[in-house]
């Protein structure tokens, strides 16, 4: 029997035909299970509604602003067998945020579902989106939205119309922050997963089966282990969102090989009352990243259950897996992120001069290589520079590399802090605070928090005469940031001097 031709950008169609009976995806919220074949019918299901009834094209921009679930992972793959770009949106954002990204990608279709749907009339007011389309049961959807359900279950089963691609070919658009507060949507492309998939074979083993449950619109929760794992015929646990006991659960009845967690999470599963009878067994290890894992945390998990961890460190825009220490390194380099992956360059250099660091000199850290993103989405004059005369992207991350080559965080020379693994920019929060009227100045800081890692705090210069109290301040950003992004704390100073370096 000849294996049919199967065209090498449609993951799930391949995985058809080498795994096709295999487990690949299971949705615990739902308890459904799909095999790579049912799998790849469903995606098939999506892409051809998507081609012949809402017209999509190679190119077109597909949101999703839902939570984790089956329907999320049929529209990514949907999305992909017809040449769209799938742009994930960050739910924990207000519609005001939002809207701003919507009116960036002039989507053809937004995908929604209940959790969302209250926050969607608001966003209409402010962009118009041709197509909306409702992944929640019938009687949950916004006035004018399709439902995902009907839709779906109505197209034909049999592979779309086929869209010549390329590896030069953007899958996705991720939003990221920055220090001007304005988010760019940086493109991730079939090279750059292609060669992500590779780097990740350091952790990860076809049939290896992985709990999924960072939000899918991170990076982390897309393209770090579930796409690599998908591709090489991996069982994908898909949680709707962290809840540290159905986490429980799943390790105990699923048997998985491995999960990612941050720091804050494993402190919440150790201190948890059932912690020491969970059966670890078939936990080949687990992945940690977004700041050190205490060696509180590492030493605790292996003498209770003998699970090693390994670390990473990674950006939206390159990777985005970038750094990893190896497990039997996680004691001896306390700390440390690791060593580059197989297909990444690394190099410090001074930020002044531009000439390369030495052993435990501190400098900026620059990547190159093919898993750094293709651009940003309508930035233009921010791609001309955003890769120097050499090809290298510039990360903002200040580092040293020991005389082993293990590399160390040392500080970050963007304006950013990480606050229970989701990164906040100040000057977003700046340049909202800066629109209160007794406010003459301000800035945003991140400051140590036990259970968060770092929170914000607003350092306020009010205007002169003006009275204001902490409550009034932090209220003021309620329903403007997403809760994450509003700072923990106000204090009023007369100036920055003593406060600002």
């Amino acid at each position: 029997m000849m294996m049919p031709m199967v065209n090498q950008f449609d993951y799930l169609s391949k995985r058809n035909v080498f795994s096709p009976d295999a487990e690949a995806l299971v949705d615990v919220a739902s308890a459904r299970r799909y095999t790579y074949a049912q799998f790849n019918e469903r995606a098939n299901q999506v892409a051809n509604f998507l081609q012949q009834e809402i017209g999509f094209k190679k190119g077109d921009r597909l949101c999703v602003l839902a939570q984790n679930s089956l329907e999320y992972w049929e529209t990514f793959f949907g999305c992909q067998k017809c040449g769209g770009i799938l742009s994930p949106l960050n739910w924990r954002l207000v519609a005001r945020e939002l809207s701003g990204l919507i009116e960036d990608l002039s989507p053809a279709a937004l995908f929604y579902d209940a959790h969302i749907a209250k926050v969607v009339p608001d966003i209409m007011k402010e962009v118009d989106v041709e197509n909306l389309v409702s992944m929640s049961p019938e009687g949950t959807e916004v006035d004018e939205s399709l439902v995902y359900e009907e839709a779906v279950s109505d197209a034909s089963t049999s592979p779309p119309k086929e869209v010549k691609m390329s590896y030069d070919d953007p899958m996705g658009i991720v939003y990221t922050g920055g220090t001007t507060g304005l988010p760019k949507g940086a493109m991730i492309g079939y090279r750059h997963v292609a060669y992500n998939t590779l780097n990740t074979i350091r952790d990860i083993l076809p049939g290896d089966t992985y709990i999924s449950h960072l939000p899918l619109f991170h990076v982390g929760g897309l393209y770090v282990y579930a796409v690599p794992l998908f591709i090489l015929g991996g069982k994908v646990i898909q949680m709707e969102r962290w809840d540290v006991e159905t986490l429980i659960h799943i390790i105990n009845t699923e048997r998985p090989s491995f999960f990612f967690a941050v720091p804050t999470q494993y402190r919440m599963l150790m201190n948890h009352p059932d912690f020491e009878s969970i059966d670890f067994s078939s936990v080949r290890f687990l992945t940690s990243g977004g700041e050190p894992l205490p060696l509180e945390v590492i030493r605790t998990f292996k003498e209770t259950h003998g699970v090693k961890f390994k670390q990473g460190f990674g950006m939206t825009e390159v990777g985005p897996g970038c750094f990893a220490l190896d497990p039997w390194d996680a004691e001896k380099k306390i700390g440390s992120i690791g060593t580059p992956n197989f297909f990444i360059d690394a190099r410090v250099v001074d930020p002044e001069t531009g000439e390369e660091c030495g052993p435990s000199e501190v400098g900026e850290l620059m990547f190159k290589g093919p898993t750094v993103t293709m651009g940003y989405w309508n930035r233009p004059e921010l791609n001309k520079t955003m890769l120097d005369k050499d090809g290298w992207f510039s990360t903002g991350d200040m580092v040293y590399f020991d005389d082993e080559g293990y590399y160390f965080v040392v500080d970050r020379v963007k304006d950013m802090f990480i606050s229970g693994g989701e990164n906040v920019y100040p000057r977003e929060i700046e340049k909202l605070l800066e629109e209160h009227p007794k406010i003459s100045e301000v800035q945003v800081i991140g400051v140590p928090d036990p259970k968060w890692g770092e929170v914000g705090r607003a350092l306020v210069v009010l205007d002169s005469g003006k009275e204001a109290t902490e409550e009034e301040i932090l209220d003021f950003c309620k329903g403007k940031l997403a809760k994450f992004k509003i700072p923990k704390s106000a204090v009023f100073v007369e100036s920055f001097t003593p406060y600002i370096s």
